[in-house]
């Protein structure tokens, strides 16, 4: 069996892409995958929603950490 993997950028379409493959003939079965986000991807997320914290020794960090 081969696996062709397609990639959507407008996941509102997701539904409709899948029943339409589904209907090629020689299709086995349409399946869905999520891709994983890298750290990267989660780090600069934080970032952005200002998920970060700022301390001025490994002290400093370990007393907000227990506040």
């Amino acid at each position: 069996m081969t696996e062709l993997t397609v990639n959507i950028e407008d996941p509102s379409m997701i539904e409709q892409i899948k029943q339409a493959i589904s209907m090629l003939k020689g299709v086995a079965s349409v399946t869905m995958k999520k891709k994983r986000r890298t750290g990267m991807e989660r780090a600069v997320e934080d970032i952005e929603q200002g998920r970060i914290y700022e301390a001025e020794s490994v002290e400093d960090l370990i007393s907000q950490c227990k506040a």
